[in-house]
């Protein structure tokens, strides 16, 4: 960021301050990446008033960071009340961020910022849906095209954003096993985040696998254990400093 800030760069200035604020994200301090997203956004809107919205790959982390309490509340599908509305408020504007964003990227870009934007879409749609108890269908169009479009843009290494999401959505839709599952999806982000060392990767894949099937009793678990996979969790996360997730390992140690 220091550096960008004295080349004068406009872009860069913009996109060196998302880069921090994601790792801010990462490392779950939410507060100080929300302000660094704040900054870049001012600078984005000063530098492209058409495009007043972060887009592309910062866009997709600023949504990220906004869809950060809901996916959290998802996952223990327990809130309710204000808190619940809050939440359901975030989501609604995220989709709205999104959807203005891939009219802008749209045939103009790439392919890959098409999918990020699919895929904020799809996020949202899934936390509502877990936060109503409502029923969402399996596929979803965004989430497919989201990770349709990250395998045909050949950014393997961001594909296992997508495979996560969908794993997710099969899960709770009942494709737990076999071809075209959660655990079919699962295990192909393992491979690729396996051969690429992807720690913060293998640490959420290792929270999914003990979430969405640790307390299953109609399958078998396909791994070691949960408590192999929580504990791995929890070593990659301590390693890494992937506070992010810090309170999603005491949820899911709390029900193991």
């Amino acid at each position: 960021v220091e550096f960008a800030d004295r080349s004068g760069d406009a872009f860069q200035r913009m996109a060196r301050r998302t880069t921090h604020a994601d790792a801010l994200h990462q490392a779950g301090r939410l507060a100080e990446a929300e302000a660094r997203f704040g900054e870049a956004e001012q600078m984005q809107a000063e530098d492209q008033p058409e495009y007043p919205l972060l887009y592309s790959l910062q866009g997709f982390q600023y949504c990220d960071l906004l869809l950060a309490q809901a996916e959290r509340a998802a996952w223990q599908t327990a809130d309710s009340g204000i808190r619940k509305e809050e939440l359901l408020a975030a989501c609604r504007a995220v989709s709205e961020r999104a959807a203005q964003t891939l009219t802008w990227v749209t045939g103009k870009l790439g392919i890959l910022d098409e999918a990020l934007d699919h895929l904020t879409l799809g996020h949202a749609a899934l936390y509502a849906a877990l936060l109503e108890a409502s029923a969402i269908p399996n596929p979803y169009p965004a989430i497919e095209a989201a990770v349709s479009g990250l395998r045909r843009s050949g950014t393997q290494h961001m594909l296992p954003l997508g495979l996560l999401t969908r794993a997710w959505l099969r899960a709770v839709t009942g494709a737990l096993t076999g071809p075209d599952s959660a655990q079919a999806d699962l295990d192909e982000a393992w491979d690729i985040a396996a051969r690429g060392s992807m720690k913060l990767f293998l640490a959420d894949i290792h929270l999914y696998r003990a979430r969405l099937f640790g307390g299953r009793r109609d399958v078998m678990y396909p791994w070691d254990s949960p408590a192999h996979d929580l504990s791995a969790a929890e070593g990659l996360i301590h390693e890494c400093g992937y506070h992010r997730r810090d309170e999603e390992l005491r949820a899911a140690l709390a029900s193991a």
